[in-house]
């Protein structure tokens, strides 16, 4: 590091020179803004490079002055850089925000950057309401430790700083998920916060005003609803209700107190029919040191499209929440220990900054449950934990960190469904079609043409989604995974992989992982064993190829059934057509379908116009059950649209449901869906043609220039119930030649 220095051969007073400062010479920059961008949330994460200097690291940092349409200028905040990276968080008002960004080194402004941006609030999309539950008899005060000086004062403890830090969180998430949507390649995108004209509290001023009582600054603000419980303070800790309680005998009772206060306070915006989504804060959580458990704390999220979709945490860790804008970079990088008077959540929480990435980032995981998001990666995994900080600030206690405290892609591209995350030009609302549609992973061919003029057939690895194929991911034995195919456009509905062709190692498993652009994920563990049962059946004498696609249940799965060679001990083959060749050799179409579904997924009947019937499983003279059944005629012309199947088992292991629509519409069968994951999506919409968005709802549907001739699969040799149910297609509109109905694949079973 070059030192200053001072003259000292003059005997005279002299100024204090400075050596020049050796610095890295790259631009002070704005990385992911642009003058003129529009914008459409509140809380912004503003980032770029900076030159790196070699001394006086103290005197280094970013100031950001936001200016709005009125001229009315917040507050400069200051901003910490390192190795030649920065990072701050700026509030907007709605219309034109001038930022301007100054750069300061040692002796002053180094340099300066002033950008506008245009915030464009979308009020039409609903926002994510946040709330903190009472007791009735509640002394209004959280855990503080005394490093914040918790025996002294309630700056960080009464309910007025709870609703501070509740607000600054709200934000902070904000800037966050509209950061890691743009990273990403989807845009912008961030749930707005239900805002109200309240005290403002974002900024030290003007929140200092109002904790004093003197006159309040006022601005349009995240709104916190109170909200009283009809359970008492000993009620809320009791032991027994304690999620991190091993004994607890109703350790989901917190979430529950929360649903019915919501309901019980009156407010339009909680009740079912609002289908809101909510951020609740318990405000009574409390460590108890002398049982060493943190009581009236759960972290749970529950998503429901009919309902309220609730995410909640306790609040013993608020404490080490920013209240305001300006303690944004100390509360993250504070590493002073948080002492043993306040719970030390998962053993991450015994310095103030862990006990700040813990809480804000546990209670954003809940609020994605909430949003419909699963145990994925990311934010999901608990990844906040080490590297929450990244995303805010620039400091070198994370420098050497991958930042994990992020959506995963699988969320993100769940959380564009809903309308919270909307964006102008999307193009209107997602349809039950884009949402619904299954990612699908098999062998196809490719006939060609040799030199010689022989035909030759390449089989191929196809993945394929109507909703657009996202990303696929290959990994061949224990190499590390790789991106083969990445798309966030989602345009391509079908990506194959010529196994012929492409230099794959046969002697090593071949995990295929696709993702759609509705967020659901199909893994193939072994795409080597697709080979083993050809994905077609080819048609003697004709360059007619019938393709198949189809769904196990998760047991089957589970159990390998697919690696047999079809040869599955208890499990019968069978295969049948739309038309059956009667046996006076006429032709009869398929005239209707009886879909046999009860506790399970008994099977399926196809009647012909000449009065006979083909199961689609056992023969002869099985008789299917099932007291949910319903049948359905097939009009003349008319042609099945697509298959929805239930791979839910409840227990049974064979598939649960099915449903079938036609192309006019009109749809019939029975789902099964009981999905009863508490912390993931709790969708318990009805059985209808807008089926439950859920990984066990598989859609079979042709391709777009294909339709369903047939239907094949898997059933129980003994009881008939359904393991494996698969759709048969032909290109649309071209007849079957008279040698398909010979084939062995479609002789019934008896």
């Amino acid at each position: 590091m070059t030192k200053r220095s001072i003259d000292t051969e003059s005997t005279s007073p002299a100024p204090r020179r400075v050596k020049p400062t050796p610095i890295e010479k790259r631009p002070f920059t704005v990385a992911n803004f642009i003058d003129g961008d529009i914008v459409h949330q509140t809380a912004i994460s503003i980032h770029g490079e900076c030159p790196i200097f070699d001394y006086a690291p103290e005197t280094n940092f970013v100031s950001v002055s936001v200016t709005d349409s009125f001229n009315q200028s917040q507050a400069v905040q200051h901003w910490p850089l390192h190795d030649g990276k920065w990072k701050a968080l700026a509030m907007l008002t709605p219309g034109i925000s001038t930022i301007t960004l100054n750069l300061h080194h040692a002796s002053g402004v180094h340099d300066s950057i002033t950008i506008s941006l245009n915030y464009v609030p979308l009020l039409q999309l609903p926002p994510l309401h946040l709330a903190i539950m009472v007791a009735k008899d509640s002394p209004l005060l959280i855990d503080c430790p005394p490093a914040k000086y918790g025996a002294f004062a309630t700056a960080h403890s009464d309910i007025n700083a709870a609703i501070s830090k509740l607000r600054m969180a709200a934000y902070m998430w904000q800037a966050l998920t509209a950061e890691d949507f743009r990273e990403k390649g989807l845009g912008r995108r961030s749930f707005r916060l239900d805002e109200e004209w309240a005290s403002n509290t974002t900024l030290r001023n003007t929140h200092s005003h109002t904790q004093r009582g003197s006159s309040a600054t006022m601005g349009t603000v995240a709104k916190v609803h109170i909200i009283r419980s009809d359970k008492t303070v000993a009620e809320i800790r009791d032991a027994q209700v304690a999620q991190q309680n091993p004994r607890g005998r109703k350790r989901e009772a917190l979430h529950q107190y929360f649903e019915s206060a919501l309901a019980a306070s009156g407010i339009p915006a909680f009740q079912s029919s609002s289908r809101p989504v909510v951020a609740g804060l318990i405000l009574d959580t409390h460590y108890s040191a002398e049982q060493k458990l943190i009581l009236g704390h759960a972290a749970l999220g529950c998503h429901k499209s009919d309902g309220v979709s609730l995410g909640i945490f306790g609040s013993h860790l608020s404490y080490a929440w920013p209240r305001f804008l300006e303690e944004v970079p100390a509360c993250l990088a504070d590493a002073t220990a948080t002492g043993d008077s306040v719970g030390n959540d998962n053993g991450e929480c015994d310095t103030m900054r862990g006990a700040c990435f813990v809480g804000q980032g546990a209670f954003l995981h809940e609020v994605g449950h909430a949003f419909g998001a699963a145990h994925t990666t990311g934010i999901m995994a608990r990844g906040y934990s080490p590297s929450w900080a990244m995303n805010f600030i620039e400091d070198e206690a994370n420098s050497r960190m991958e930042n994990e405290a992020r959506w995963d892609l699988r969320d993100v591209l769940r959380f564009k469904l809903l309308p919270h995350f909307a964006l102008p030009g999307d193009g209107g609302p997602v349809t039950a079609e884009f949402r619904q549609a299954g990612v699908t992973i098999a062998v196809d061919v490719d006939v060609g043409v040799d030199g010689d003029g022989d035909e030759n057939v390449d089989e191929v690895i196809k993945v394929s989604c109507k909703a657009g194929i996202a990303q696929v991911t290959l990994q061949i034995g224990t190499d590390e995974p790789r991106v083969y195919f990445n798309d966030i456009t989602g345009t391509c509905t079908a990506f194959s992989i010529n196994t012929t062709s492409e230099k794959l190692d046969r002697s090593k498993a071949l995990k295929i992982t696709a993702l759609a652009m509705n967020g659901k994920e199909r893994v193939a563990k072994n795409a080597w064993s697709l080979l083993k049962e050809k994905p077609y059946i080819t048609v003697p004498g004709s360059n007619i190829i019938l393709h198949k696609q189809s769904v196990h249940s998760h047991s089957f799965e589970a159990g390998d059934n697919s690696d047999n060679d079809g040869d599955d001990e208890g499990y019968i083959h069978w295969a049948m057509l739309l038309h059956k060749r009667g046996k006076d050799g006429t032709l009869h179409r398929a005239t209707s379908i009886d879909l046999r579904v009860g506790c399970t997924m008994d099977g399926a009947v196809v009647y012909y116009t000449d009065g006979s019937h083909r199961n689609c499983g056992p023969g002869g003279q099985h008789s299917f059950g099932g007291h949910a059944s319903e049948s359905h005629n097939l009009p003349e012309g008319e042609t099945i649209r697509k298959v929805v199947i239930c791979k839910e088992d409840d227990g049974w292991g064979s598939l649960a449901g099915i449903r079938m629509m036609l192309g006019n519409g009109e749809s019939w069968g029975h789902l099964n869906y009981r999905n009863r994951d508490y912390d993931d999506d709790d969708d318990n919409s009805e059985n209808g043609v807008d089926e439950p968005d859920s990984e066990a709802i598989v859609t079979l549907a042709p391709g777009d220039d294909e339709e369903i001739v047939g239907f094949y699969g898997q059933s129980a040799s003994g009881s008939g119930f359904t393991y494996q149910f698969g759709i048969l297609t032909a290109p649309t509109g071209v007849v079957l030649p008279e040698a398909v109905y010979d084939l062995p694949e479609f002789i019934e079973v008896e």
